[in-house]
Parts: C-alpha cells; sequence; structure tokens
C-alpha cells in the first residue's frame, strides 16, 4: 500500500471512528456504532471496590450509554445496565474537546462480562496475573523539526505492536506514559508522512484534541483494548502544557480529575496550568494465592531531566508515598510504575558540542526518590526512546521500555556510565553494575517464577517475535539477546 492510500485509510478511520466506530462486540449483539472507544482502567480499590472503571468515548451529540454487566452464581446468571457519568472537559479547552464526550461508570463487583454499547472490555481485575504485558512511548512524533513516518506501520507500528499483544492474551497490561506525540501541524515539505494528522488547536495552550487521541491512542490501540485492564501512569508528553487535558479526561482512572490540566487565565490571555505530581496510589495483582504484585504509581510527568531543580522537593512526597504504600507485608512484593526512569542513561549522540556530557537522565525524579527504594523489587518506566535495564548495586533493577512505537532513539553511544549519578550535596547514585540496552520498537511480556520476587520476561518486537529475554530475581534484573 503506498503512503498516500494509507494516509488515506487513516483519515478515513478517524471519520468513521468518529461517525461510526470500531470494536469487538459482543456475541450476539450489533455494535452501537456510536462508540469511538470503549476500555477498562484499574483504579484504587480505595476508591472503586471492583478496583475497575469503565470508560467509553463517543461523539458530542451522543448521550453516555449504558455499561452492559453479567454476573453468575452457581445458580443462576443475571443481567443489570448501569448508567455511565460524563466527565467533563474543563471550558477552557474550548474547541479541543468539543467532538467527543467521555463516559465513565465504576464496574460493579462480581462481573463476569461487560460490555459498553456492544463493545466487549474487561469486567475485573485478573484473579491471577499470569502474564503481565508492558510498554510505553507509543504516538506518533510530529515537531516542527521532527516527523515520524505515521503512514507506514513500519516506522510507526502501534497498531502492529497492538495486534500482536492481543495475542499473547495478558492479564493486565501496564502503560508507563507518553501516549501522545502529535505536537504540531504537519510541516509542508512531510504531507506524505503526516498530512492527515489532526493539528493542535491554534489558539489554545496545549498541544492535545480529541482528533489527536484518536488518531494517536484509540484507533491504533484499539485491537487490544478489549483483552485486559489497563493500568497507566503520566508521561511527560501528558504535562499540562502538552497532552494533560486528553489524558485526565480519558485515561486517569480515578474521578474528579478531568480538570486538573484546565488552561487558566493570565494576564497574557489562557495559559498552560502547572504540571504538579499528583498523589501516589497502588494497584494490586495476585500472582497466586498467597503472593501479590502491589504496583505503585508514581506520576512523574514533571521536573527536569538535565538538572535537580526545585521540582524535586514537590515531587518527593509522591514517593515517600510510595514507600510507605510498598512497606514489607507478607506475601507482598512491589514494584515503583512511573514515567521518567531513575537511573537510566542516554546515548552520547545527544551530547552538546562545548558542554561535559552526563549520561544520566531525570535528574529531579532521581533526586526526589533517593533514599526511598528500600521497599521495591523493580523501577519500571519509560521516557527514553529503547529498551533498557540497569542495575545498581543495593538498589531495585531499573527496566525502561520506551520503545512502544515513537521514534527511537539513536541505536549507539550508550557506554556503561563509569560514574554515578550525583543528585545533591552528598548525594550521589552508586555507579551501575551492569546494564543492557536494545534499540528496536516493542513490549515485554512478564511471567512470574515459582520463587517469591522472581519473574522471567520475554521482550517482544511489535511482530510478537522474541528477541530478548529477562530476569528479576532478588532486585536484581539481567538481560541477554536471544540472537533473533
Amino acid at each position: 500500500m503506498t503512503r498516500v492510500k494509507r494516509l488515506a485509510t487513516v483519515a478515513a478511520a478517524v471519520g468513521l471512528l468518529l461517525g461510526g466506530g470500531v470494536g469487538a462486540a459482543t456475541a450476539g449483539t450489533a455494535p452501537d456504532h456510536g462508540v469511538i472507544a470503549a476500555y477498562a482502567l484499574a483504579a484504587p480499590t480505595t476508591e472503586v471496590p471492583s478496583g475497575l472503571v469503565a470508560r467509553a468515548v463517543v461523539p458530542a451529540g451522543s448521550s453516555c450509554p449504558a455499561l452492559e454487566i453479567s454476573a453468575r452464581t452457581s445458580s443462576r446468571a443475571t443481567h443489570r445496565s448501569f448508567a455511565m457519568t460524563q466527565r467533563l472537559a474543563p471550558a477552557t479547552t474550548g474547541a479541543a474537546f468539543a467532538s467527543i464526550l467521555v463516559c465513565s461508570a465504576p464496574v460493579p463487583v462480581g462481573a463476569s462480562t461487560a460490555s459498553v454499547g456492544g463493545h466487549v472490555i474487561p469486567a475485573h481485575m485478573p484473579a491471577r496475573v499470569q502474564r503481565l504485558a508492558m510498554f510505553g512511548d507509543t504516538g506518533c512524533r510530529i515537531e516542527s523539526t521532527q516527523v515520524q513516518d505515521c503512514a507506514d506501520s513500519s516506522q510507526w507500528p502501534l497498531a502492529r505492536l497492538a495486534r500482536s499483544m492481543a495475542t499473547q492474551d495478558p492479564d493486565a497490561i501496564v502503560f508507563n506514559g507518553d501516549f501522545f506525540y502529535r505536537e504540531a501541524p504537519c510541516p509542508a515539505l512531510d504531507d506524505d508522512e503526516c498530512g492527515s494528522s489532526p493539528p493542535p488547536v491554534a489558539s489554545l495552550p496545549i498541544t492535545d484534541s480529541a482528533y489527536g487521541w484518536i488518531a494517536d491512542v484509540l484507533l491504533p490501540m484499539a485491537p487490544v483494548l478489549p483483552t485486559a485492564p489497563l493500568i497507566v501512569t503520566r508521561g511527560n508528553h501528558e504535562a499540562c502544557y502538552r497532552a494533560g487535558n486528553g489524558y485526565f479526561l480519558m485515561f486517569d482512572p480515578r474521578e474528579g480529575t478531568e480538570g486538573t490540566c484546565a488552561p487558566v487565565l493570565g494576564a497574557k490571555g489562557l495559559e498552560a496550568a502547572a504540571t504538579l505530581p499528583l498523589p501516589t496510589y497502588a494497584i494490586d495483582l495476585p500472582v497466586t494465592a498467597s503472593r501479590t504484585l502491589r504496583l505503585a504509581i508514581v506520576d512523574s510527568a514533571g521536573g527536569s531531566d538535565t538538572e535537580v531543580t526545585s521540582y524535586a522537593a514537590q515531587q518527593r512526597p509522591a514517593y515517600e508515598q510510595a514507600s510507605r504504600l510498598a512497606a514489607p507485608a507478607a506475601g507482598r512484593e512491589s514494584w515503583l510504575v512511573t514515567h521518567r526512569p531513575l537511573y537510566a542513561y542516554v546515548s552520547s549522540t545527544f551530547a552538546k558540542p562545548g558542554k561535559a556530557f552526563d549520561p544520566w537522565t531525570s535528574r529531579d525524579q532521581a533526586a526526589a526518590a533517593y533514599g526511598l527504594l528500600g521497599n521495591f523489587a523493580l523501577v519500571s518506566s519509560s521516557h527514553i526512546h529503547i529498551a533498557q535495564a540497569v542495575q545498581l548495586p543495593g538498589l531495585p533493577g531499573q527496566l525502561v521500555l520506551g520503545n512502544g512505537g515513537t521514534l527511537l532513539d539513536p541505536a549507539v553511544g550508550y557506554a556503561l556510565p563509569t560514574t554515578g549519578q550525583v543528585v545533591g550535596t552528598g548525594q550521589a547514585y552508586p555507579v551501575p553494575s551492569s546494564a543492557w540496552v536494545d534499540q528496536r520498537f516493542g513490549y515485554a511480556m512478564a511471567y512470574p517464577n515459582a520463587k517469591a520476587g522472581s519473574w522471567r520476561m520475554a521482550m517482544l518486537d511489535h511482530t510478537g517475535r522474541q528477541y530478548a529475554r529477562c530476569g528479576v530475581d532478588d532486585r536484581r534484573i539481567f538481560c541477554a539477546n536471544t540472537g533473533r
């Protein structure tokens, strides 16, 4: 298929979504073609007893569809309909989200099947997690100076990755942030690569819109949305001046957060809201009857990658809360799930002339988390656009999965740092003892071993072929390419 035909297909599909809809239909029912997308988000049980929230995105002018639930007992099956309520886009986002309606409802405890407008969604959190999918940094990058070929599924393979992940039948899916990358109008010279991409609304201090989210997220991720609950954290591309409004409208699982990034009226007109970390919460995933994996979800959308600033002090309470949530308990192991890695390093090709090269990234986050990681077995993140595993002595292994579809970082220049990351006076992380780096699109599937705290991982490319294997054991991570 030519690029022009692919672009026409993408444009037609976005139009179909707004007027027609796609998705998996419940057996025996016809899909409601007003539904653009439907999915389920893992939520803290302190807010939702079942730990699961249903979301639906429908065209403006529609009404919220019902959440259809069936439940089975030993004697009979029951069916009930639950009203979904609208999550209101902030008024100050103007036309950016005026074309859609986002609807939400808690999934009740005991549900065995669930659907919205005929679209199947996960009905409950998994009783046992044996297959955990993990990925991040998925959107198609469009900037004034850097354009990814959104029309070529080998150059932007998110849809293929989503189809591949769906075939793995995951019990839950961890997404480490950075859904959205369509941050500028397509440059005139790049029309064959991104000419159909929805541009930002020029009058607003944000880069995202409903049409952009449909093209960058809802359409390409459609194959995997029915398969398992999504456990999501916000990336820096979902900062308030970027795509935060769409993130909180559609993907934050908590009630009342949709206005978090609402643009504010300043002296010169509308301005982006400040990006501040939201409270940390935990998602518990049963592994066996006596073993639970606790994921502490830390919002690391803000802060500097290159220096320690005053933001680190604003961020630190989120890591303090994560440490408390991960306090040792019988049968429980904990991972810290966030967007910016705490000790990952970048390619030397990013070095700037005349300046000493510092390979470490996410400096504010590393400073904020310093001394608070003792309760974790793994730090799971994305942010840099490669797959990477870093081990520091005495600290949990750091896994980076930022290769979910967005333009990849360089494939060379990843020399193991010979000095630790300095984050304050007398505060420095140790020199890494080992690391592994790979540059190709893909995702990970994690499987628990019999030993508590021990996991094996398959690193898969966007076609589902394994290219590396990793292990997590006793707070250490190790990876090796398989030669495929």
